[in-house]
């Protein structure tokens, strides 16, 4: 039998370990293949209202749900124009390369933008947002914009703390949290932390393809919204949130036809996520990557090439985390893995210096949504195996760590 160089073993499932789109569940894929109901019918209304409750309910609020047939990039701008009109100010915080492209958005429509920017290796000091609030004596500032777990540094904001700075300022603005990344990963507390709108999408830890979003919106902030609307009607038709949050028909909830069988796989999903309890999740992504943070750590002490983008670990968000290494080019790496190992790793994004290689030294693990160790251990054993293909140095027992650990917590947890 002659040798061949084309050999490919990647004849199994594949593995997407990019921070999103996720792994989609079976059940949330066999949920979704069935014709399409009828639009007008009684199962389709249960079935979004179902959504609508079960998003809302796992965000902890007693707020609305509106969905929007739409990316990440649609609920931002959903938010800012409900909320906002041109000239309005808004304090923007940012950890990464998403808050920056919500910024761009907000300058789009006209807002005017004052910007917190701590770059990707930190997060957000909540007395800076006091210290900005206490100066607006004018109070010109109408809002404030933050993203919880920024997918590009893999930082995650303290987004608790951000409300008692407001509070200490005495200041009015309403609180935008993006929860794209984090939401069903992380754990958010919406109302008890304070968060006026919540924003969120299907694909990551609501283990649901792309397509669509959520702004979650308590009451203060649908009121705020409809004082707005009653004094001008600039809000385009397709965004405007107050016909989807209180309906004259079903129709309206969308604006349009419903994403039917979207709507079937992410009810299923959220069937899931209660399944295994709201704690437990938040739980299960703690541990796993915990088992990331521990090989990584591991495979780049003692001269080894690998470095963890946010090396506090409070700071490091529990869905997806950034790896680096000034010297090496990773791409080949990132490319074998998926060439012969079925998994695909997060790219670089926003590190764009020399530095960084213009990106090629950056790569990203995501580890959300429908997960387990072995799904963990298999990414990180190929990260072993595409180290040593291509020569990057590294400390081998990445594995033993990071079984090590989950060991460790899972004790610590019964006892």
């Amino acid at each position: 039998m002659s040798k061949s160089s084309n050999i490919k073993l990647t004849y199994g499932r594949e593995h997407l370990a990019i921070p999103g789109p996720s792994n989609i569940p079976q059940r949330v894929l066999q949920a979704m293949n069935r014709p399409a109901p009828n639009i007008y019918g009684k199962e389709i209304e249960l079935v979004t209202e179902g959504v609508r409750e079960g998003i809302a309910k796992f965000a902890n609020t007693n707020g609305k749900t509106v969905i929007y047939v739409s990316n990440g990039h649609g609920v931002w701008e959903a938010s800012l124009v409900n909320l906002f009109r041109p000239n309005d100010s808004v304090l923007l915080c940012s950890t990464g390369h998403f808050g920056h492209k919500w910024g761009i958005i907000a300058k789009r429509l006209g807002l005017n933008i004052i910007h917190i920017d701590v770059g990707f290796n930190t997060i957000i000091d909540p007395t800076r947002i006091e210290e900005i609030l206490k100066d607006d004596r004018a109070r010109k500032i109408k809002g404030i914009l933050a993203v919880h777990t920024d997918t590009s540094s893999s930082s995650r904001n303290r987004i608790q703390d951000f409300k008692e700075a407001i509070s200490a300022a005495k200041h009015p603005a309403i609180l935008v949290v993006d929860a794209i990344a984090s939401f069903g990963c992380e754990r958010i507390e919406m109302d008890p932390w304070g968060i006026d709108v919540l924003i969120t999408a299907s694909q990551k830890g609501l283990m649901t393809p792309p397509g669509l979003a959520y702004c979650i919106v308590n009451e203060r902030a649908e009121n705020y919204a409809k004082k707005l609307n009653n004094k001008d009607q600039i809000v385009s038709p397709y965004w405007d949130w107050q016909p989807r949050l209180n309906p004259a028909r079903f129709y309206d909830i969308f604006s349009g036809t419903a994403p039917t069988n979207l709507l079937f796989g992410q009810l299923e999903a959220l069937n899931m996520l209660n399944e295994e309890g709201r704690e437990n999740v938040f739980l299960r992504h703690e541990i796993l990557s915990g088992m990331v943070w521990e090989c990584i750590e591991h495979l780049g002490s003692k001269g080894g090439a690998l470095s963890l983008n946010i090396r506090d670990k409070s700071l490091r968000s529990n869905a997806v985390t950034t790896i680096f290494s000034r010297q090496f080019d990773f791409s080949r790496v990132r490319e074998w893995i998926s060439r012969q190992g079925g998994v695909d790793l997060g790219i670089g994004i926003g590190f764009s210096s020399k530095e960084f290689l213009e990106g090629r030294s950056v790569f990203r693990i995501g580890h959300m949504g429908y997960l387990n160790p072995h799904m963990i251990l298999g990414v990180l054993s190929l990260l072993e195996a595409g180290l040593k293909k291509e020569n990057i140095p590294f400390t081998p027992g990445g594995i033993t760590a990071a079984t090590e650990f989950m060991v460790k917590k899972l004790r610590s947890q019964r006892d």
